[in-house]
């Protein structure tokens, strides 16, 4: 019996073993079945894509083929057999490269003659219809070739109508001038040709407003790090010219034969956010505000001569303009990446573009709205940087163009302050990159920054903003150029070199009060071909392990399917293939000993692949004040609402903390926000009417924290009380807390220099000692807080004379009205109206006046003009010296009803004529010698008469009155 129940029991598990060996099969064959099915529908989808690229003429000699095959199998190729990948398993082969490519391929499915739409760009595809119907129409187009001079000569010889307009030779790259017809006919099918494209004109990604110096903690890095102001570094401004004579700018600007004719305000707005001195107010200083710029045209698309770049200094180029959307990979884009690949240490930086709501019209992500939108093709290379914008509350600009790239890469990689335009964003990283520049360069024995480390430094640093962790509309988040310095200086970051397959690594202790840990990887990458599917070619690896546990950590990686919903998905941990930059990060990250470790999964054009990796983190409950840092962040006229900020990193999102103020250095405060939520880094306050030195308290559960000192006060106005042949007079109000007034000015430095220290509120200046003409006022307090400098004015365009500002000589009837407008009072004894001459010989005195105090508008009047041109001045006596205003010249009638002038006149110039306002409405006749009426018109009581139809010779106006008043000229016609 025992025998049986064990025999039935054991038949039970082998059942059961069997039934789960049988559904594994099953499973598998079920999943087979699917990957065989998927493999056909791949198959015939390739086989479409195909169709479109083939060849219907019967050509027994073709020079390019379309091959389709499973690229699943095959993932080696070697360099640059395939002249453009079109997707996944299908790919555009030279003729001589076949029999290179038929030896390394596996499961080669189909080959064909091409034909020539596959040199097509996207934009192309999509006009090209437009374009062949409009066949006498010239326009722009961009070609590439296997040799550009070469195709050009060939071109030339086959007497093909075309003007080249310019040549980037690094890609054998060119923009001519043609008809629809000549371009499609002759110049597309030429088998030299491998890539055409429409060229379309850029524009600005316009500005200009709000500058907050702490949204990308400008203000720290100006207050703790003085001279990191990118000395010594040149930024590229493609754009229009910019202004010499801006004072923020001027004695920077190198000259260019690159640079544009024409001058934009928008060009001097970049470069001013870029590196503006700040001689003009603190919202004028940019990061570099010690660099020089380099200005060339953008109306060129290609990158500009890498050897006048190099000859010039450049280092970084800000780019902000853009075209219209496009997604694909250009010879714009080819040419940015080879430049870079071949100039390891230059940096691009485009403005991601303002099409932010836009949708693209071609490629995998078309009709993607709000996604997949910057503007230019330039802007899909993989070795620049696009900047995305955010509006003042941190906000991601709604026009503020989004990622993916083409092929799925992550773009924007990092955003700044823009509330106008992406042009603003770009800008603040251009100054941000000059200036880690600056800090390598002189830590370094002068040595330049690799780009790729300077790269891994900002996105490393960066605040991450919109959704958790790296997205298609911030890349990698905020622009924090206090903390990339911090990261710079503390050397938080290595480099090397690697091999295919090769791995490296770097230890790096992080302490028990870590947060918001984070390493970048960043890698200058070969170019690409043109117009191909995919523009990474060199694929490296990032991982971070914890060594006490084992734990691997992978890079952030993002839906790249064409689907608005997928797009928005949070990052996951997965290998990354398509970007140069990969980010691993950890919130809270266990203290103890990570290894950063990169691989070279991929290194195909070179035998080694230079890298930099760059580490930061924040520490626990550090909380520390990061606006107002300075008195300069505080207007209360601008803004009587002041944001205020810090930084800190806490645990619990929930703990709150209470913020006060001290007017009293400390002895007494004033609560402002209890139970403030720490995590929101974030507190408004209606800034009071009162001046003081002030300081800020966060007290929390963690501690108590402190802000520096600031001021809140009126801004210093600086104002001109009377500017003479020999002497100036500046006067400023009194400070609350002044001691005295440093007085800066502006010469022939770049800069503003110290020129005076002031114990009073105003100071006379020696023209033969001070013959600048821009000064500013900085009060210097007792208490030793810096306090607000004034804004520079230039003392010319103060509207300011020689104790006066205006006089002005209107006619009022029969008499004429004169109007003093003074400056300065003190020391004025009288005032002399008086009637001149032309050149200045006294006539008459029309009025004397002595001045009551404080009465600054004067006025006389003369009673008795003249006809024709009267001329008046003012004569001051201040302090026993008589100085003398302007001449100005007002035109009467005087005794006359009917006034004529110039006359004689010269045939085709107007006779100009004034009619007394008490004669009223008139009609005009105008007779010959001979007595015939030439003109009779309605005319008004002033304005000319054209004598283009007169002949030379003698005329007579009369004019007649509703009452039959006349008044009669004698005039001569020359």
């Amino acid at each position: 019996m025992l025998f049986f129940e064990k025999l039935t029991a054991d038949l039970l598990v082998l059942n059961k073993i069997f039934r789960r060996i049988l559904l594994t099969v099953c499973f598998l064959l079920f999943c087979k079945s699917i990957v065989l099915y998927a493999q056909s529908m791949d198959a015939d989808s390739r086989k479409k894509i195909a169709a479109k690229y083939t060849s219907n003429t019967k050509n027994t000699t073709p020079n390019f083929y379309i091959v389709t095959y499973d690229e699943r199998t095959n993932t080696d190729f070697p360099a640059f057999t395939i002249t453009r990948t079109i997707s996944p398993g299908i790919a555009i082969i030279k003729k001589e490269n076949l029999t290179a490519f038929n030896a390394k391929v596996k499961g080669l499915q189909t080959i064909s003659p091409a034909n020539d739409n596959w040199k097509m760009s996207a934009s192309l595809e999509l006009h090209v219809g437009n374009l062949q119907q409009r066949k006498n129409i010239n326009k722009l187009y961009t070609i590439s070739a296997d040799n550009i001079s070469d195709v050009l000569s060939s071109l030339i010889q086959k007497k093909i109508v075309f003007e080249l307009i310019s040549v980037f030779k690094e890609t054998n790259s060119a923009v001519i001038r043609c008809n629809a017809s000549v371009f499609f006919s002759s110049i597309i099918p030429n088998p030299h040709i491998l890539f055409a494209d429409v060229y379309i004109k850029p524009s600005t990604d316009l500005m200009v407003s709000g500058y907050y110096r702490h949204i990308n903690k400008i203000n720290e890095a100006d207050n703790y790090f003085p001279g990191a102001n990118g000395k010594g570094i040149t930024i590229g401004i493609k754009e229009r010219m910019m202004d010499e004579t801006d004072i923020d700018l001027q004695k920077r600007i190198l000259p260019s034969v690159l640079a544009a004719p024409q001058k934009e305000f928008h060009a001097n707005v970049v470069a001013t956010l870029a590196g503006g001195a700040g001689n003009s107010f603190y919202t004028g200083k940019g990061l570099a505000s010690h660099c020089k710029f380099f200005p060339s045209t953008f109306n060129n698309l290609f990158p500009d001569s890498t050897l006048l770049l190099l000859q010039n200094n450049v280092t970084v180029q800000n780019h902000a303009y853009g075209t219209v959307v496009q997604q694909f990979y250009g010879a714009e884009a080819v040419s940015y990446d080879m430049q870079t690949h071949q100039n390891k240490s230059l940096m691009h930086v485009f403005s991601s573009g303002n099409k932010g709501l836009d949708s693209a019209g071609t490629g995998i992500y078309a009709n993607v709205s709000g996604f997949a939108n910057l503007t230019g093709n330039f802007k899909m290379a993989k070795n620049v940087i696009t900047v995305a914008a955010v509006d003042t509350g941190l906000n991601i600009a709604p026009f503020s163009s989004a990622g993916p790239l083409y092929d799925g890469r992550l773009a924007p990689q990092i955003a700044a302050l823009g509330p106008n335009g992406t042009s603003e964003a770009a800008a603040i990283v251009s100054g941000a990159a000059a200036v880690l520049q600056q800090i390598y360069k002189d830590s370094t024995s002068q040595s330049a920054a690799p780009a790729s480390l300077i790269k891994a430094i900002l996105f490393v640093t960066a605040d991450d903003i919109g959704n958790k962790g790296i997205d298609y509309k911030t890349g990698f988040g905020l622009l924090n150029i206090y903390t990339a310095i911090n990261c710079l200086i503390n050397k938080n970051y290595d480099g090397n070199v690697l091999a295919q397959g090769s791995v490296w690594s770097k230890s790096v202790s992080i302490p028990v009060t870590a947060a918001n840990l984070k390493v970048n990887l960043v890698w200058t990458d070969t170019a690409a071909q043109v117009n191909t599917n995919k523009a990474l070619v060199n694929d490296l690896d990032l991982e971070l392990v914890e060594m006490n546990s084992g734990m691997i950590y992978k890079p952030w990686g993002l839906s790249q399917f064409p689907n608005k919903d997928s797009l928005s998905k949070l990052p996951i941990r997965k290998r990354d293939s398509l970007n140069t930059a990969e980010q691993v990060s950890i919130d809270f990250p266990a203290g103890g000993i990570y290894q950063i470790r990169v691989t070279g999964k991929q290194v195909q054009t070179a035998n080694m692949q230079a890298f930099h990796v760059a580490w930061s983190w924040d520490t626990l409950q550090a909380l520390r004040f990061t606006n107002p840092i300075r008195s300069s962040d505080i207007d209360r006229k601008g803004n009587d609402n002041l944001s205020i900020k810090w930084s800190v990193a806490v645990v619990d999102t929930n703990a709150v903390g209470n913020l006060s103020i001290s007017f009293d250095d400390g002895n007494d405060w004033e609560a402002i926000g209890t139970d403030v939520k720490i995590f929101r880094q974030s507190f408004n306050w209606q800034i009071p009417e009162i001046s003081s030195v002030a300081q800020l308290r966060m007290e929390t559960g963690f501690g108590s924290y402190y802000s520096e000192r600031f001021v809140i006060a009126p801004l210093t106005k600086l104002k001109v009380d009377y500017r003479c042949t020999d002497s100036l007079r500046l006067s400023w109000q009194k400070h609350f807390s002044a001691s005295s007034y440093q007085l800066y000015a502006l010469g022939d430095s770049s800069f503003l220099k110290p020129v005076l220290v002031v114990s009073d509120t105003s100071i006379v200046l020696k023209k033969n000692l001070f013959s600048q003409n821009v000064y500013a006022v900085a009060p210097i307090l007792a208490s030793g807080v810096p306090a607000s400098r004034s804004v520079a004015i230039d003392v010319r365009n103060q509207g300011v004379e020689c104790f006066y500002k205006t006089l002005i000589a209107e006619t009022r009837g029969d008499s004429i009205e004169l109007n003093l407008e003074l400056s300065f009072m003190s020391g004025i004894t009288s005032l002399e109206f008086e009637k001149v001459t032309a050149s200045g010989n006294k006539i008459s005195t029309i009025s004397k006046i002595i001045p009551a105090t404080g009465l600054y508008s004067h006025m006389a009047y003369d009673n008795a003009p003249t006809g024709g041109m009267n001329y008046y001045r003012v004569a001051i006596t201040f302090n026993g010296s008589t100085v003398f205003t302007y001449i100005v010249p007002v035109l009467h009638n005087g005794q006359k009803n009917l006034l004529l002038y110039p006359n004689p006149v010269t045939r085709g110039q107007n006779l100009n004529f004034r009619i007394k306002e008490s004669f009223g409405n008139a009609t005009m006749q105008l007779t010959d010698v001979a007595a015939r009426t030439v003109v009779n018109i309605e005319v008004p009581l002033a304005g000319g008469l054209k004598t283009t139809s007169l002949r030379p010779g003698i005329y007579f106006i009369t004019v007649r009155n509703n009452k039959g008043n006349i008044a009669t000229e004698k005039i001569i016609i020359q």
